[in-house]
């Protein structure tokens, strides 16, 4: 009884508390929940306000350029986003054009970057080889497009803002290496040149030198010696070609022979110790290789008639298909079949001279040409009357065979006065270098390294 009344007790206090003092604890209790909530508020504002700081812009926002990978690009302004995306391949066996369809191009994309390399390089001439870089952005457009062709040839293609390409052939820039090299022939030039680890092309190059003074089937003898001053080409560390022979003497049982590169102020040429130039109106051969099968003769047996009868030139053996160059400027004047010639070309030059290359398995040259010293005319056959493949190289005057060999061989103009003074100091310092290499027998010495 008494704990139900306390009960009552106190439920009968509570409304009747002084109404005051319940509005002010009231008051109270609004403030406090107020308080909280603005330091709410202001934590709130002060975290994002440190998310904010500490967060990257947006690239669209901030205008950089970010990169992905090496073979991507990414490209981000404020108006819009660009991906570029770069390609590289070989054509291999198929066409440029399935090689750029593969990679998703539009073909009427491709059809327009071909006919614009048109005047610079031809696509029909591509080669399995052939390397291509295509870079293309995210509508697979080409923007830029780079063709290579061997070391030093390559094309780019860049598209301006009209959706035009510009193309151009692309400038190499070598590095250039200056050696030194003394050849001893054994046998020939050719396997004194690869004796030395070099290839044919040096022993070309030599041959070309001394074309109008050295024929290279019948005055080498074992043991003449060639020293040879030339440059090495390279390319990003790697061989590409050979460049100049800068000097060349060439000592030989009977007698010595010497090149010098000199410029005259206008062209390159090679010249003798006493600035003579070596070119002549007539190359001693129009073979840079092979082997003289028959000489001139006025009565010589021949092969196939088994009988006696003149030889009105001289006979080159050598592959068929080897090139045949003419030994001086002139005209084509025939170019076809002519009896026991088989394929014949015949070239007239200045002073009533001619020149007869026959039996050719190709003619490169037609009638009415105009032709240069060194320029290869024809190819090595055995058409007409021939035992095997050679050139039969025929030298006339007025209509009458010679002895292409006694030939008048007339030089060039020699130097000017007023470049001899250089033409000296620049040959005694390279005779310097040639005969001392002679002396020692040097082989293959580094000398410069130039850019």
């Amino acid at each position: 009884m008494l704990k139900r009344q306390s009960c009552k007790l106190k439920l009968s206090i509570e409304p009747t508390e002084n109404p005051l003092r319940l509005a002010e604890r009231s008051k109270g209790i609004s403030n406090m929940r107020w308080k909280c909530n603005m330091l709410a508020v202001r934590l709130c504002v002060a975290l994002m306000g440190g998310l904010f700081l500490f967060s990257p812009l947006p690239a669209a926002a901030s205008g950089l350029h970010m990169e992905t990978d090496a073979h991507q690009n990414l490209v981000i302004d404020d108006t819009q986003t660009a991906h570029v995306s770069v390609v590289e391949g070989l054509i291999r066996n198929r066409t440029l054009y399935d090689a750029l369809t593969a990679c998703d191009i539009p073909p009427a994309e491709i059809l327009s970057l071909s006919r614009s390399f048109k005047p610079v390089f031809d696509f029909r001439c591509s080669r399995p080889k052939d390397s291509y870089e295509v870079s293309v952005d995210s509508q697979n457009l080409i923007q830029r497009f780079v063709y290579k062709t061997s070391p030093l040839d390559e094309y780019e293609a860049v598209k301006e803002d009209n959706g035009d390409y510009t193309v151009h052939k692309r400038k190499i820039v070598l590095d250039r290496q200056v050696v030194a090299n003394v050849f001893t022939i054994d046998s020939s030039l050719y396997q004194a040149v690869a004796d030395s680890g070099e290839t044919q092309h040096v022993a070309g190059l030599i041959a070309d030198i001394f074309a109008w003074d050295i024929d290279f089937y019948l005055y080498p003898r074992k043991g003449d010696q060639i020293a040879v001053v030339y440059e090495r080409c390279y390319k990003d560390g790697a061989f590409v070609q050979y460049g100049d022979i800068l000097a060349a003497r060439y000592v030989g049982k009977q007698k010595t022979f010497s090149a010098f590169l000199f410029n005259d102020g206008q062209f390159d040429g090679y010249y003798d110790e006493s600035g003579q130039p070596l070119k002549k109106m007539f190359l001693r051969t129009p073979l840079k290789f092979g082997k003289m099968t028959s000489s001139y003769s006025i009565r010589r047996f021949h092969p196939v008639s088994k009988r006696y009868k003149p030889h009105t030139g001289i006979d080159y053996g050598a592959p068929t298909g080897t090139p045949i160059m003419a030994t001086a400027n002139g005209r084509v004047t025939f170019a076809g079949r002519k009896s026991g010639y088989g394929k014949l070309m015949i070239v007239k030059h200045p002073n009533g001279y001619q020149t007869y290359y026959g039996h050719c398995s190709t003619l490169l040259m037609k009638p009415g040409q105009l032709v240069e010293q060194g320029q290869v005319i024809a190819r090595v056959g055995q058409t007409g009357v021939a035992t095997g493949p050679h050139v039969h190289y025929e030298v006339r005057v007025s209509g009458k065979p010679i002895d292409p060999n006694k030939v008048k061989k007339s030089r060039g103009k020699p130097l000017k006065t007023e470049l001899l003074a250089n033409f000296t100091e620049t040959v005694n310092e390279r005779l310097l270098l040639v005969d001392d290499l002679l002396k020692e027998k040097t082989s293959l010495v580094m000398l410069t390294h130039d850019n």
